[in-house]
């Protein structure tokens, strides 16, 4: 479950190594990802349209790498990105989302964060998506 940002979280965002710390947690916790329409404004996660999903350990760790592998940039996107990686545990429950901005970044939990992951390998993070059906371009 996710919560709301702090007055100062939301103010200042947190620091990458805040953000790296929960990405190894709930990561660690997840078994399941799904691909879902829309971005930050796309209203809850449960309503949404499913548009890829990955549950195999194989496909889990590649996408991991991918949207958890280069650079917080110390701020966030103002757009509202276009689709939604949601991390599910093992009930399926869904326990962390990012949506993707500009097919170079992710913002894990934008409201909550706000610093946005800069990612090392975009070509290869919107290859994935794509090949799990995802319209990027």
């Amino acid at each position: 479950m996710t919560r709301k940002a702090t007055g100062a979280e939301r103010s200042r965002g947190a620091s990458g190594a805040e953000v790296r710390g929960w990405l190894d947690e709930v990561w660690g916790r997840t078994e399941a990802a799904v691909v879902l329409e829309g971005g930050d404004n796309g209203g809850p996660l449960a309503e949404r349209g499913l548009i890829g999903e990955v549950f195999d350990a194989e496909g889990l760790a590649e996408l991991r790498a991918l949207t958890t592998t280069g650079t917080f940039i110390d701020d966030i996107c103002r757009c509202y990105g276009s689709v939604t990686i949601a991390l599910l545990d093992a009930e399926g429950e869904f326990i962390g989302s990012g949506s993707v901005h500009g097919l170079t970044d992710v913002s894990w939990e934008h409201d909550r964060f706000r610093n946005n992951l800069e990612v090392t390998d975009p070509e290869g993070l919107v290859g994935f998506l794509e090949g799990l059906g995802v319209r990027m371009r």
